[in-house]
């Protein structure tokens, strides 16, 4: 008894096996999946500092009306600032106290070259800029 009823336990295991369908016609064989070859990031062209600096500096000369010697000024600022900032990251500093320095410089230098008009202008304007994606190196407050 012990054996017939192995034997039908076996049969019972055994065959959901032979339930299951054989293919009609041989799959070919599926291609090895790889992981897409992704193109290696070319590395960011960054302008000059000298060139970034009078990009932001020609802005603002539109957007608040600055005077020739303001200008340059403001030009000469955010030139430090700039280079302030590549030195930072090219010595790969995380902490953002280097960043809060620099942003706080730029404001104090700001305050002495531009006029109480001029301040709130650059205000509004650096307010609108948040959420907008723009970048530390071209706000003159801190954020």
């Amino acid at each position: 008894m012990k054996k017939l009823i192995a034997a039908i336990a076996i049969m019972l295991a055994v065959s959901p096996a032979f339930a299951q369908t054989a293919p009609t016609a041989p799959a070919a064989p599926a291609p090895a999946k790889q992981a897409p070859a992704k193109p290696a990031k070319a590395p960011k062209v960054v302008a000059a500092p000298e060139q970034r600096a009078a990009q932001y500096a020609d802005e603002l000369k539109t957007k608040l009306n600055l005077t020739d010697d303001q200008y340059k000024k403001v030009l000469a600022v955010n030139t430090e600032c700039i280079r302030r900032k590549d030195a930072l990251k090219a010595s790969g500093q995380k902490d953002g106290n280097g960043k809060k320095e620099i942003a706080a410089y730029r404001k104090q230098q700001y305050q002495t070259i531009l006029t109480p008009d001029q301040q709130a202008k650059l205000k509004a304007l650096n307010a609108q800029g948040h959420g907008k994606g723009q970048k530390d190196a071209d706000a003159g407050e801190n954020k």
